[in-house]
């Protein structure tokens, strides 16, 4: 695989959920990401004669490794999991934990630990491209609930991907971004809240969206130097901030 032709396909699935397929069109070689069923994910790797070289999970979620077994047994494709998750994930191949590599060819990998979601959350990082496929850690105006973590866990671990390039793009699986709009322009009404950067930065990233959305093109990719002026998650000054504002999105 050539780092440098390679793209990604969006395949949404469910109600809001995305598949991550990445193409070199020119090898026609492939990589999937979270494939949360199968038969959206076969059709596009068949009518595009496409081989898998591998299939790369955040986490144990089923809506993101349900399709997962049955693409492996396809395409006798490997699978790439969390070490963390080797008892959800019994059929990978390869068991991945913080600062693990992937190279395939010359397209590489950087395993992050992104624990708060879930306890073995990893995300993949593509230095040369800059991007990042963060499962359900980071959403567009937003971030996962914390269904294993502890909210200690989940600000830190977006403090990490603070740490990324500020170009980089934000792969994340859920087109959460208009449903945590409503809850940023409630939560900019709160004299007493963490606020976000400022009022012009919300109304531009909203004009954005509007746009893209009504066109039906997805939120995704997110870019992280917008999210890190508007998303109140990323904002947050401390754990208990983040506690805060997670507890009030549990809510709303």
């Amino acid at each position: 695989m050539d780092a440098n032709k390679l793209k990604v396909e969006l395949i949404p699935i469910f109600e809001d959920n995305y598949v991550f397929v990445l193409v070199d069109p020119e090898s026609r070689e492939a990589l999937v990401v979270d494939p949360g069923e199968s038969s959206a994910t076969k059709t596009y790797l068949h009518e595009n004669d496409l081989k898998l070289k591998g299939i790369l999970l955040t986490h144990h979620h089923n809506d993101h490794i349900g399709g997962a077994q049955n693409l492996k047994n396809d395409f006798r494709a490997p699978v790439w999991a969390p070490l963390k998750n080797k008892s959800q994930i019994p059929f990978a191949d390869t068991y991945v934990q913080d600062g693990d590599v992937l190279e395939f060819d010359d397209v590489r990998f950087e395993v992050m630990a992104l624990p708060g979601h879930t306890l073995g959350h990893v995300a993949f990082f593509n230095p040369l491209k800059r991007w990042i496929f963060s499962g359900d850690v980071l959403f567009g105006l937003g971030c996962g609930r914390l269904f294993e973590g502890t909210p200690e866990q989940g600000y830190e671990s977006l403090q990490k991907l603070k740490t990324l390039p500020a170009q980089t793009l934000v792969y994340c699986a859920h087109e959460y971004t208009e449903t945590n709009l409503q809850f940023c322009k409630m939560l900019s009404m709160f004299d007493d809240s963490p606020i976000m950067g400022g009022d012009e930065d919300l109304e531009l990233y909203e004009n954005e969206l509007t746009s893209k959305r009504e066109l039906n093109i997805p939120s995704v990719p997110l870019k992280l130097f917008i999210e890190l002026k508007v998303n109140p998650f990323l904002l947050a000054k401390n754990a208990q901030q983040f506690a805060y504002l997670r507890d009030l999105r549990n809510r709303n």
